[in-house]
């Protein structure tokens, strides 16, 4: 492997030390915007999309968005919920949800397992010129990578939501907007200790 690489694997552990101890209380206390998103299998399109804005612990802002689709992925078709169209079509769905982004793009951005798929719903945003070469979330917060750093199964938010007691909010998994509220839950949680 090459010095860069190396590197960059130093960076990257340094920055969830930092994540996991320092100035936890300041942490929650800034505005959160946890996303998530559902595609057609895991390399597909994406036809739902939600965000939770969160500040000192409340929820203060939603986006839940997702276009009619038949879906062709047999795990989708069983796992992700019916939910209501809201958008005529991918393009004005995707425009939508980046306007919502932008407008709170200074906050600290979240999301459970984000690669491949809200990884490349951010992509997306960029390749229709919705956001510009530096509106990205620099970091973009992989929550699964707390729950790993802190000895806890980094694939599932519900998991350890349920070993702490904490308490979920409406929906199931696999909604968007559910899974956004729950990811947001989580990490406020992790960040307290």
């Amino acid at each position: 492997m090459g010095k860069k690489y190396f590197l960059s694997l130093i960076a990257r552990f340094k920055y969830l030390v930092y994540l996991c101890g320092v100035n936890k209380q300041n942490m929650i206390m800034e505005k959160t915007f946890s996303f998530d998103a559902e595609t057609d299998g895991l390399w597909g399109r994406v036809f739902a999309v939600a965000a939770s804005v969160r500040e000192n612990g409340k929820e203060i802002d939603t986006f839940y968005g997702r276009v009619a689709v038949e879906l062709q992925d047999e795990w989708t078709k069983t796992n992700v919920p019916p939910g209501d169209v809201t958008h005529e079509n991918y393009y004005l769905l995707i425009k939508d949800f980046a306007a919502f982004y932008m407008q709170h793009k200074n906050s600290k951005v979240i999301a459970h397992v984000a690669f491949p798929v809200e990884a490349g719903l951010l992509r997306e945003m960029h390749n229709f010129k919705f956001i510009g070469d530096w509106d990205a979330p620099y970091p973009l917060i992989d929550v699964a990578n707390i729950l790993l750093a802190k000895g806890h199964n980094p694939l599932s938010v519900e998991d350890y939501a349920k070993e702490k007691g904490l308490t979920f909010p409406e929906g199931s998994a696999h909604d968007p907007l559910y899974d956004s509220r729950v990811t947001a839950i989580v990490y406020e949680h992790l960040m307290e200790g």
